[in-house]
């Protein structure tokens, strides 16, 4: 599949959220020893990493990237840096059999991952199907598909057994300093929410996006949501950006709605929440949900 094909596939499977795009390219020459399983696996998806951790003696985790901006790299593992500009010298480096990668963030990257011969396998990351889709043929590529079946199945289960009783009314958002974005139904986190019955009042914003999903957060937008609770995924000081938040709701205007959610406003711990956690969806699903449960719970 030459690049521009698989930047068309990409861009046409987005169409159709929840995204199950598993886009596998075979590059260089057949390797002499086809037969054997993958086992040094390079990743530019952080949750992949922990998820082999969890299937161990299946491969081996040679390089990867980080999950945050302030996340330390993993022990005794090449630090690819940031999953939007990983160090490609390093990847090399480090002579991956697998390399896994963003379907959406690194489809026009396919040829660079793939120096040295290595597989490389983009996965969706943007939805809850895609991502346990993703590291079931993750699995079955390093010889562990049984295992991670199985934690896999796991995960799933905890999602439904955190499913709310009833729909919350529920502002997600992403706050940096000076700004802050509303999370869409088109990211890992809107899908989530979907998939545990919350009732996403932005599900489906349209309007400037800096990233796909990430709409930013207007005056007119905001004058038409009336969440009863305000979740906030913070890219710098938690508090500070709770703060900032709080003192814009405080003025006179449409921002004022977020200050009376009576679930209230919760910035949500950035080691969980900054980047689809992939296996630990499942912990997500529970926190998301304890915070619903004073609603949901309700006659």
């Amino acid at each position: 599949m030459d690049q521009r094909s698989l930047r068309r596939l990409v861009r046409c499977s987005s169409l159709l959220p929840p995204l199950l795009a598993i886009i596998v390219v075979a590059a260089g020459p057949p390797r002499a020893d086809g037969a054997r399983p993958v086992t040094r696996v390079a990743t530019l998806v952080p949750f992949v990493a922990e998820a082999l951790a969890r299937v161990p003696g299946a491969a081996v985790v040679v390089a990867s990237v980080r999950s945050s901006s302030v996340a330390p790299p993993l022990s005794g593992v090449l630090d690819l840096g940031s999953p939007h500009a990983p160090n490609l010298e390093i990847l090399t480096a480090s002579k991956p059999d697998l390399v896994v990668g963003d379907a959406a963030m690194h489809a026009t990257m396919t040829a660079a991952l793939a120096q040295g011969g290595a597989r490389v396998v983009l996965v969706d990351t943007g939805s809850v199907e895609g991502t346990f889709a993703g590291l079931e043929e993750v699995g079955r590529l390093v010889g562990a598909a049984d295992e991670m079946t199985r934690a896999v199945a796991e995960s799933r289960a905890g999602i439904s057994a955190a499913r709310l009783a009833r729909p919350v009314a529920t502002l997600p958002l992403f706050g940096a300093p000076g700004s802050f974005l509303v999370i869409t139904g088109r990211t890992w986190l809107g899908d989530l929410l979907r998939e545990l019955g919350f009732r996403n009042v932005a599900e489906t914003a349209t309007g400037k996006e800096r990233h796909p999903g990430y709409v930013t957060l207007s005056d007119e937008l905001v004058a038409g949501y009336q969440p009863s609770l305000v979740l906030v995924v913070a890219h710098g000081d938690r508090e500070a950006i709770r703060t900032a938040l709080l003192r814009r709701a405080q003025e006179a205007g449409p921002w004022q709605g977020l200050r009376d959610a009576p679930l209230g406003v919760h910035v949500l711990d950035p080691t969980r929440f900054a980047a689809n956690p992939g296996l630990a969806l499942t912990d997500a699903a529970r926190t998301l949900s304890g915070l619903a449960q004073p609603a949901a719970g309700a006659p």
